[in-house]
Protein backbone atom coordinates (compact mmCIF):
# COMPACT_ATOMS: atom_id res chain seq x y z
CA UNK A 1 0.00 0.00 0.00
CA UNK A 2 1.17 3.51 -0.74
CA UNK A 3 1.15 6.44 1.68
CA UNK A 4 -1.46 8.79 0.26
CA UNK A 5 -0.82 11.87 2.39
CA UNK A 6 -0.26 14.93 0.15
CA UNK A 7 -0.83 12.91 -3.01
CA UNK A 8 -3.62 13.16 -5.54
CA UNK A 9 -5.33 10.01 -6.74
CA UNK A 10 -6.47 9.28 -10.28
CA UNK A 11 -7.70 6.23 -12.14
CA UNK A 12 -6.23 5.52 -15.57
CA UNK A 13 -7.24 2.47 -17.62
CA UNK A 14 -8.76 0.81 -14.57
CA UNK A 15 -5.73 1.24 -12.29
CA UNK A 16 -5.17 3.71 -9.48
CA UNK A 17 -2.20 6.06 -9.51
CA UNK A 18 -1.04 8.74 -7.11
CA UNK A 19 0.81 11.87 -8.09
CA UNK A 20 2.45 14.84 -6.43
CA UNK A 21 4.82 17.66 -7.27
CA UNK A 22 8.07 18.24 -5.41
CA UNK A 23 10.74 20.87 -5.86
CA UNK A 24 14.03 19.11 -6.58
CA UNK A 25 17.50 19.74 -7.86
CA UNK A 26 20.56 21.46 -6.48
CA UNK A 27 18.74 24.78 -6.23
CA UNK A 28 15.44 23.18 -5.10
CA UNK A 29 13.63 25.18 -7.75
CA UNK A 30 13.17 22.52 -10.37
CA UNK A 31 9.62 21.12 -10.08
CA UNK A 32 9.16 17.41 -10.70
CA UNK A 33 5.91 15.48 -11.10
CA UNK A 34 6.04 12.05 -9.45
CA UNK A 35 3.51 9.39 -10.52
CA UNK A 36 3.30 6.11 -8.62
CA UNK A 37 1.03 3.13 -9.21
CA UNK A 38 -0.94 1.87 -6.25
CA UNK A 39 1.11 -1.35 -6.18
CA UNK A 40 4.37 0.68 -6.46
CA UNK A 41 5.46 -1.24 -9.56
CA UNK A 42 5.48 1.91 -11.66
CA UNK A 43 7.28 5.08 -10.61
CA UNK A 44 7.66 7.96 -13.03
CA UNK A 45 9.22 11.39 -12.62
CA UNK A 46 8.92 14.27 -15.08
CA UNK A 47 10.49 17.72 -14.89
CA UNK A 48 8.12 20.39 -16.13
CA UNK A 49 7.90 24.07 -16.91
CA UNK A 50 6.15 26.13 -14.25
CA UNK A 51 4.07 27.82 -16.96
CA UNK A 52 2.17 24.58 -17.69
CA UNK A 53 -1.14 24.07 -15.93
CA UNK A 54 -0.89 20.79 -14.04
CA UNK A 55 -4.00 18.75 -13.34
CA UNK A 56 -5.49 15.32 -13.68
CA UNK A 57 -5.80 15.57 -17.47
CA UNK A 58 -2.09 16.41 -17.85
CA UNK A 59 -1.11 13.46 -15.64
CA UNK A 60 -3.30 11.15 -17.75
CA UNK A 61 -1.55 12.45 -20.87
CA UNK A 62 1.84 11.64 -19.33
CA UNK A 63 0.65 8.12 -18.48
CA UNK A 64 -0.77 7.61 -21.99
CA UNK A 65 2.53 8.80 -23.49
CA UNK A 66 4.49 6.42 -21.24
CA UNK A 67 2.31 3.39 -22.05
CA UNK A 68 2.46 4.18 -25.77
CA UNK A 69 6.25 4.19 -25.61
CA UNK A 70 6.44 1.18 -23.26
CA UNK A 71 3.36 -0.97 -23.95
CA UNK A 72 4.40 -3.70 -21.50
CA UNK A 73 4.83 -1.18 -18.68
CA UNK A 74 1.50 -2.00 -16.99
Amino acid sequence: MIATKRKRKLTFEGKNYYWYIREEGTDWRSPVIHIISEDKKLRLAYHFDRDIAIGTQYIKELLAMYFTEYPGGH
